[in-house]
């Protein structure tokens, strides 16, 4: 029996495409490539309608500027350095470029604004380039005010990898640097590779970041993205390897004083089967920060988590995503939907969202889509 769902209005969201798959550091099996950014509409009665196609090569990540009137389109390469697009957002959610910034790094997959809005951290994944950069009134990309590459280790044991094939089976010899995350006076910017979050102080006058120390993750799991929570001093970290979330307590006694700021407290589960391939990717607070979710790719599923009073974690339930390799989801602000990127089978697979339990289900609604890997509500 499929589930239905029913909204108060409609929202219009964009997905971004993988367009050039040989490009990418990783290996997607998507049948066809897009065509850059798609806009579409969920619609009250819980259909999709295409609105607009926006060119752009491999967007894989959409992040919107406070102000609402911009829009960064990460474009994803490791053959040249990474690109960030900017566009204006106009009235009826459409995109018109506006400017473009160029990183230092390649496979650039993230960007996050200072609390000031006056600068923005640019993560580049390939090779770990961590760049600062000014950011203008309007929410254009200036200068780069700091620029280097994030890693502790040492020896004849690290190395950067230097081929696609080579990351596919060393994904742990050298740093990747995954994204960032502004907490109070500090930026945590886990790295899959270093196996590690690495922890800065961020100077906001001066725009710039000082390095404070590392935290150690469990030997192989491979931290990935992370979520803050909105209220409690907690936040939820993604282990790509392991197929885990941390809870991590967030200490912010002694400013003055030099330590971890980011403390592990509890490993959970995402998967009934550890022994599978799979890989966790996104991870995401429901609206009323009440619930937890992790996609599992490989698994093909939903993990869902609901938070006790403490800020740990309690599984309740783990969903098929109805396609394969599950890159990506959004959950409606209502909260009452939610929308599945299937890569592999390029699909959107519509669901249900209850908003009291936390869980969902498959409304049958797929609407085909090539290489689906970010969705972002405006």
């Amino acid at each position: 029996m499929t589930a239905t769902i029913t909204l108060d209005k409609d929202y219009p969201f964009i997905v971004g495409t993988y367009t050039d798959l040989d490009a990418l550091a990783h290996q997607p099996h998507a049948p066809t490539s897009g065509k850059g950014i798609y806009g579409l509409t969920l619609t009250t009665e819980g259909t999709l309608v295409e609105r607009e196609i926006v060119n752009a090569l491999n967007p894989a990540v959409l992040i919107p500027h406070n102000n609402g009137r911009m829009m960064y389109a990460i474009e994803e390469t490791i053959q040249n350095n990474g690109t960030v697009v900017q566009f204006q957002v106009g009235s009826e959610s459409t995109l018109s470029q506006a400017d473009t910034f160029t990183a230092s790094g390649k496979s650039t997959c993230y960007l996050a604004l200072s609390p000031q809005k006056d600068s923005a951290i640019v993560i580049s994944y390939w090779d770990a380039i961590i760049d600062v950069v000014d950011v203008d009134k309007s929410g254009r990309l200036g200068e780069v005010l700091q620029s280097f590459k994030q890693h502790y280790r040492q020896g004849d044991d690290w190395r950067q990898v230097n081929s696609r094939e080579d990351h596919w089976e060393n994904r742990q010899v050298g740093p990747h640097a995954h994204c960032a995350h502004f907490w109070k006076s500090w930026v945590f910017v886990p790295d899959l590779g270093e196996n590690a979050i690495f922890q800065y102080r961020y100077d906001a006058h001066t725009k710039s970041l000082a390095h404070d120390t590392h935290i150690e993750f469990e030997a192989g799991s491979g931290p990935r993205h992370m979520v803050m929570h909105p209220s409690l001093d907690i936040c939820y970290i993604s282990n790509e390897l392991f197929n885990t979330v941390c809870v991590a307590k967030l200490d912010a006694s002694s400013p003055d004083e030099l330590k971890p700021r980011l403390i592990p407290m509890q490993y959970e589960s995402t998967l009934e089967n550890r022994e599978q391939t799979s890989y966790v990717s996104e991870i995401k607070l429901s609206p009323d920060a009440r619930f937890l979710y992790v996609s599992n790719r490989g698994d093909n599923s939903l993990a869902i988590f609901k938070l006790l009073t403490d800020g740990k974690l309690e599984r309740i339930d783990i969903v098929p995503t109805g396609g394969k390799f599950p890159r990506h989801f959004s959950i409606t602000p209502c909260g009452k939907a939610v929308i599945i990127a299937n890569q592999d089978s390029s699909t959107l697979n519509l669901f249900a969202r209850d908003v009291e339990t936390g869980l969902v289900a498959a409304t049958g609604y797929v609407y085909e889509l090539p290489a689906p890997n970010y969705i972002r509500f405006f």
